[in-house]
């Protein structure tokens, strides 16, 4: 399917655990990726996320992974397979690019004793995160290395272990803190030097490591790149190209009985807008700063919209508002050069010039104008008026005041709107750099998904039937949601700017996916907060893998 309703997410606990095992590991084996996401208790002081020495960020987030545990690890495979509407053709123009996909979300309690933060607690109790069930149900594990004397056979280190023999790629979002802790809670103890925790990477997932931030932000360029916003984007440009005839993909999930007691649905229902194809309205009380970051200071306090369909039908609004704008401006300019061609052919035809040559000269000019201010973009500046910037355009962070200080129309009188209107159209969504980071925060990345997501309870839907919520959040809070999200922009991804195969052929298992759709120049780099440049994940001539790493993946067999 294209567009879908809801995604089947298998909930993994300690009474389950065992008996779902043989599927999460067939799962894992059989899949052209895998992505991941992990919920965490916390992640220390803010301002060490964003050291601008990273050996001292690395440091940092060492540190804090020491202490800190796992509270749930949510797992998205993905297998490509071949669409059953033609069976022998792949992702061609206007073919789709299927895929299969299972997700898991495992509950797990660190048996030794760790920080909770208050931060990361409130954030996860207003996302209905269950501390109950955790606790009850959570499925047992330990840091650090190995024990000698452990014997389990079905255990997330295991399942970990699993992921790194597999040589499948890892997909992650904002990827760097969720590595760090899970090498330090289900691989070994963090090397001490940030070289030797690449040279680890490097060696564990052969594959390859893609981060869908990374691409979000410095390859396709979008207006913003916290998961929600790219999920959200990425779902309804999917379901526009699929009506347009261009490469899309489509996803199929395993089917369960109704009454299944682990498996939970997760509401992603498109507006019927998208589907229908209708253009976009105005929104109503979009919050700027949340639009730019993901993150909103007043929280769920906050009046105006965090919705994600919100902020995405707004941006549409204003991209066709500047393009009737701009068509009217060089509509206006061909007809002062019309009038002034008129003029030049009166003072030609009394100078006794011949009046078509006059005319000739005239189109001419007027075409090479127009096919140059096409191809150049020169007159897009002259639609905005002063202060506004186009969307795609990537400028400097604001700041937390600077996005507050944006005026509500409620707020003003109706002489003011224009200028409030002006106001709104100069503050422009960035790329999040100081708040995107901190994951575990308000922002967290925005795993908040309610935002993005139609209404888990079946209500809040709109005049028009759309799965639009004015509560700032919906339901649950799921790392299993955030991992199909994470899959679901990669996937996409891979349909838009990834190599199409000449063949009908897909990749078998086993093979480089990275190899097989080219994506070599996405590979192994994760996305730094507050950097112009990603962090590379290659061997150093300068550095050697850690000790521990190397009696780890002798073990593993993959030395």
């Amino acid at each position: 399917m294209a567009w879908f309703s809801s995604v089947p997410i298998v909930d993994v606990h300690r009474d389950n655990f065992e008996s779902i095992w043989p599927s999460i590991i067939v799962a894992i084996r059989n899949s052209s990726f895998v992505a991941l996401d992990a919920e965490l208790s916390g992640l220390g002081p803010r301002k060490n996320l964003m050291l601008r020495s990273f050996d001292e960020r690395y440091q940092a987030l060492r540190e804090v992974a020491k202490s800190h545990s796992i509270l749930s690890l949510g797992l998205s495979c993905f297998k490509v397979v071949k669409g059953d509407n033609d069976p022998d053709e792949l992702c061609a123009a206007g073919k789709p690019l299927c895929f299969q996909v299972q997700t898991y979300n495992i509950t797990l309690l660190c048996n030794e004793d760790y920080v909770v933060e208050p931060v990361a607690l409130r954030f996860l109790v207003e996302h209905a995160f269950d501390f109950n069930k955790q606790y009850s149900q959570g499925v047992s594990y330990y840091r650090g290395v190995d024990k000698v004397d452990d014997k389990d056979t079905c255990s997330p280190r295991i399942l970990f272990s699993e992921l790194i023999v597999s040589n499948v790629p890892i997909i992650l979002h904002n990827g760097l803190i969720d590595l760090a802790f899970l090498y330090q809670n289900l691989y070994s103890n963090l090397p001490p030097k940030a070289s030797q925790f690449i040279c680890d990477m490097c060696e564990m997932f052969t594959g390859g490591v893609l981060d869908t931030k990374y691409v979000a932000d410095f390859e396709v360029r979008m207006v913003a790149s916290y998961l929600e916003y790219v999920f959200r984007s990425c779902q309804r440009n999917n379901a526009r190209f699929c009506h347009e005839g261009k490469p899309y993909i489509t996803v199929e999930f395993q089917s369960f009985p109704k009454d299944s007691p682990f498996v939970e649905y997760h509401n992603c229902a498109l507006p019927k807008s998208i589907i229908n194809g209708i253009p976009p309205k105005a929104p109503e009380n979009v919050c700027e700063q949340y639009a730019a970051h993901g993150h909103c200071v007043k929280g769920m306090q906050c009046p105006k919209s965090h919705v994600a369909d919100d902020i995405l039908d707004e941006e549409e609004f204003k991209l066709v508002a500047r393009k009737k704008r701009r068509n009217q401006k060089k509509r206006e300019r061909r007809r002062k050069r019309s009038h002034q061609g008129g003029d030049d052919r009166q003072q030609g035809s009394q100078s006794g010039e011949p009046e078509m040559k006059i005319r000739c000269e005239d189109n001419k000019e007027d075409g090479c104008r127009d096919d140059e201010e096409e191809r150049n973009g020169e007159d897009e500046d002259d639609d905005f008026e002063d202060g506004e910037q186009d969307i795609s355009t990537d400028v400097d962070d604001r700041t937390d005041k600077e996005m507050s200080d944006t005026v509500s129309q409620d707020d003003v009188s109706v002489g003011e709107q224009n200028k409030e209107a002006k106001v709104s159209a100069q503050t422009v969504r960035t790329h999040d750099s100081d708040v995107d980071t901190l994951k575990n925060a308000d922002s967290s990345e925005s795993k908040v998904l309610g935002s993005v997501v139609g209404n888990v309870n079946g209500s809040g839907t709109n005049a028009d039937g759309d799965s639009h919520l004015k509560p700032k959040y919906a339901g649950c809070h799921r790392a299993g949601f955030d991992a199909f999200m994470t899959g679901f922009a990669m996937a996409t991804f891979v349909s838009q700017h990834g190599r199409v195969p000449s063949s009908a052929d897909i990749p078998s298992i086993g093979a480089s996916f990275v190899e097989f759709y080219a994506l070599e120049e996405l590979v192994n780099k994760l996305y730094l907060g507050g950097k112009d440049v990603p962090l590379q994940i290659t061997k150093s001539h300068f550095s050697k893998p850690s000790a521990s790493h190397r009696e780890k993946m002798k073990r593993l067999g993959k030395l």
